[in-house]
């Protein structure tokens, strides 16, 4: 580093009370990293000795010799500032000194102090163990941090006093998530779901289970306990058990889901039902349950649900084929049943027969032979080709094919200057597709 030259003359000054000390500069001084501050390497290695050195003395000088062999006190950086902290130096130092904490409460009166020392702590940990989420000790007004019996001299209070710092107390960490098989069923159907479900909370007198954490899968699932009394060895004597899956915004327009939710509420419902629940990394057995739903289902039941679920799995089958994204409409789907019906088998290239009342919507152009068309007033057969169909707002293409309306009515007729659009309504209606 470069020295300073001494601008004062001292010679016959020797008897002044002036000291003065020459060729001394503090090397990390600002004047002195002004001017030397192309020497970088220089500066940064003078800063790091001295952050050791005081680390040494830190240590050595503050902490007791019981310490001293499984902690130090280091350095850091809080931002744009050092502070310095006394961290472990060995894997069972807070083993051989547990941290400790030292605090004076105050209350408002004896009462309110008596009733927080008989059950304060108690009830905070179960508030934080059951909301999973930290909770503050209340009226604390002098704080000292400890590791083992010896006050910490790098302890936060300690330094800078506990006016401000606030002491909470955490949880425990809930065990992490774990792969479940839920299957709902009857003799007739069965509902089967796989997701990882974690604990919510710990409550003594409920069981909490959610998928909370699995963000991608398509379904809410909650399942909980509650009313839990147990026997003398711990086990299980009664409870109520109840279970709710609902479809994610997400996945609210897919129709594979919305499927297998109708599935699922069908079975939740009967009366008849059984419900199993599989951890499936142990292969446990965690829930068996028989009998849950209200609901006595009738022949009558049975075939509507299929039919529901045969109408739905036939939209299904039809996104596939014709590449398109048809969203769920149940409403839709129920009201253009005939319509699935005729797509449904024009993908396998079969004739379908309609015997229902249908419309048509035509666009012709106006001339002499479509204005004696428009005229007629009595049934009649009609050949045409139907080019699209609109599902749930989708338009679905179709192949060639002939459409034979047969007693056919002119139902309506708008005209303008160039064309005529009409509407054709039969009930006797024969789709046939035609190979190319």
């Amino acid at each position: 580093m470069k020295k300073s030259s001494a601008l004062v003359n001292v010679e016959g000054n020797k008897d002044s009370n002036i000291n003065i000390t020459i060729g001394q500069v503090d090397e990390l001084s600002c004047d002195n990293i002004r001017r030397n501050c192309e020497d970088v390497v220089a500066l940064e290695e003078e800063f790091s000795d001295r952050l050791e050195y005081s680390k040494d003395v830190l240590t050595k000088k503050l902490l007791p010799k019981a310490l001293q062999s499984d902690f130090e006190i280091v350095p850091r950086y809080i931002g744009n500032k050092v502070e310095y902290e006394t961290k472990p130096t060995t894997l069972d130092a807070y083993e051989k000194f547990p941290m400790r904490i030292n605090y004076t409460m105050q209350f408002k009166n004896q009462e309110e102090a008596r009733k927080f020392r008989k059950s304060g702590i108690e009830d905070l940990l179960k508030k934080a163990e059951e909301l999973q989420q930290p909770i503050e000790i209340p009226n604390i007004t002098n704080m000292k941090e400890f590791i083992g019996e010896f006050e910490d001299p790098a302890g936060y209070a300690n330094k800078h006093g506990s006016d401000g710092i606030k002491l909470y107390i955490c949880p425990s960490p809930l065990p992490p998530a774990q792969k479940y098989k839920i299957e709902v069923f009857n003799s007739k159907a069965s509902f089967t779901l796989e997701t990882s479900l974690r604990l919510k909370g710990r409550h003594n007198d409920k069981v909490i289970l959610t998928n909370n954490d699995s963000k991608e899968e398509a379904f809410d699932v909650i399942i909980s306990l509650t009313g839990i009394t147990e026997s003398n060895s711990g086990e299980l004597m009664e409870g109520k058990f109840n279970i709710t899956i609902s479809l994610r915004v997400k996945y609210a327009s897919n129709c594979e889901c919305n499927k297998e939710l109708i599935k699922f509420r069908f079975l939740a419902d009967d009366s008849n039902n059984h419900i199993i629940i599989n951890n499936i990394e142990s292969g446990i057995n965690i829930f068996t349950f028989e009998k849950c739903g209200k609901t006595v289902y009738k022949t009558s039941d049975y075939k509507k649900f299929n039919k529901l679920i045969e109408l739905i799995e036939k939209v299904i089958y039809i996104s596939k084929i014709k590449e398109v994204n048809i969203k769920y409409d149940l409403d839709d789907f129920v009201k253009n049943e005939e319509l699935i019906n005729l797509l449904y088998n024009e993908t396998n290239d079969k004739k379908y027969i309609i015997k229902k009342k249908m419309h048509f919507n035509y666009i012709i152009p106006k001339n002499k032979q479509t204005e004696e068309f428009c005229k007629i007033d009595k049934p009649f057969y009609v050949i045409s080709e139907l080019g699209y169909i609109l599902l749930s707002g989708e338009k679905v293409e179709l192949k060639p094919n002939k459409l034979e309306l047969k007693d056919c009515l002119l139902t309506v007729i708008k005209q303008t200057k160039k064309k005529y659009e009409i509407k054709l309504e039969s009930s006797n209606i024969t789709f046939t597709p035609q190979k190319n």
